[in-house]
C-alpha cells in the first residue's frame, strides 16, 4: 500500500487502482460543500456566497474506516454514488459483519471518477474485538474546524 493511500488522518485514494481494504465504524458524518477548485468550503446555507453565484452545493459524507492491516482508524470521504452504494452493501452484506476493498476509478483530476465498494472478507471475532476497542474520531469535531479531536 502506498503512503499516499495510508498516510495521516485520511483514507486518499489519488490514482487510478488505488484501493484499501478495511471496515466502516460508526455513523456516517453528511455535510454539503461547494468545490473552490482547491478544497471543499461549507455551504452556509440561505446567503452562501457560492449558492449566490450560482454554484449548487453537493453532498460529502465521511465515516470511520478501521484499516487492518495497520491496526489503525482512519477516515473515509465519498460523494452521493460513493454513499448510494455504501448503503447498497450495507443493506446486503451488514457494514459490522465484514471489510470491503474501496477502489478508485479514474485518474487525478478526472470528473467521471467513481468509486466501487466490494464485500472482501467477513470479520473474525479478533477484529470485531479490535474494532469494539477502538474510540472513533469525532467527525463533527474534525469538519467543523476544531483542533481538540484526536
Amino acid at each position: 500500500m502506498r503512503d499516499s493511500i495510508t498516510k495521516g488522518l485520511f483514507v486518499r485514494l489519488t490514482n487510478n487502482g488505488d484501493k484499501i481494504i478495511g471496515s466502516f465504524v460508526g455513523e456516517p458524518y453528511a455535510r454539503e460543500v461547494h468545490w473552490t477548485g482547491k478544497c471543499y468550503e461549507e455551504c452556509a446555507g440561505v446567503g452562501c456566497s457560492y449558492c449566490n453565484e450560482g454554484k449548487r452545493p453537493s453532498l460529502r459524507v465521511s465515516m470511520n474506516f478501521h484499516v487492518p492491516a495497520e491496526r489503525a482508524l482512519r477516515v473515509i470521504e465519498g460523494g452521493v454514488m460513493w454513499f448510494k452504494d455504501l448503503l447498497k452493501v450495507r443493506d446486503k452484506y451488514g457494514l459490522d459483519k465484514w471489510t470491503f476493498e474501496v477502489e478508485r476509478h479514474g485518474d487525478a483530476g478526472d470528473l467521471r471518477t467513481y468509486y466501487t465498494i466490494s464485500p472482501d472478507r467477513q470479520l473474525t471475532a479478533d477484529h470485531l474485538k479490535e474494532i469494539e476497542a477502538l474510540r472513533l474520531h469525532d467527525l463533527t469535531k474534525i469538519y467543523t474546524g476544531a483542533r481538540t479531536y484526536e
